[in-house]
């Protein structure tokens, strides 16, 4: 971040260690946080018997709603062949359905499916990690996790953005 794009408050907030603090919180960040989020997520989609990759596609999907293949794969940088196949393994699955889609009947609409056994193992699953996630975020007052909510949301946008542009970019 500019010095002219920080929060007033935040640049009148900071001490002279405070540069310390922003490398370990980046050290924090950039690999144990992440590798603990990989990690918990494949352990996840292990659990439910998927890839990790279309554990993320259909959680995705479940975020976004129905879309067209082509916009799973812009979303995940994905081939048009490997999104086709992810899209069959979670119909097979029983996480999505794919139909025609009503305005354009050449398109191909994928539906994630809510009411399955996955999902119904995934809240058992999620029921005792929101817990402990709902004791960590007890510790902080509302103006903290204001400030956390914030933090969140533009670091992933982000990881977003950086995504995309690396894909743009292409191989090294």
């Amino acid at each position: 971040m500019t010095e002219s794009k920080a929060h007033p408050t935040a640049e009148s907030s900071r001490t002279d260690g405070s540069s310390a603090l922003r490398q370990e919180l980046g050290r924090q960040l950039g690999s144990r946080f992440s590798s603990a989020v990989v990690l918990f997520h494949s352990a996840i989609a292990e659990r439910l018997g998927l890839n990790v990759t279309d554990f993320k596609c259909a959680e995705i999907l479940m975020r976004i709603g129905p879309t067209h293949p082509g916009r799973l794969a812009e979303i995940t940088g994905m081939s048009s062949a490997a999104t086709a196949q992810v899209v069959a393994r979670l119909e097979r699955a029983g996480l999505v359905r794919r139909e025609p889609d009503s305005t354009d009947r050449r398109r191909t609409v994928i539906l994630p499916l809510e009411d399955n056994a996955v999902q119904r193992e995934l809240v058992r699953t999620f029921t005792g990690f929101a817990q402990r996630i709902g004791t960590v975020i007890d510790r902080y007052g509302d103006r903290e996790l204001e400030a956390i909510g914030d933090f969140v949301a533009r670091v992933t946008e982000v990881l977003e953005d950086e995504a995309v542009s690396l894909r743009r970019a292409g191989q090294p």
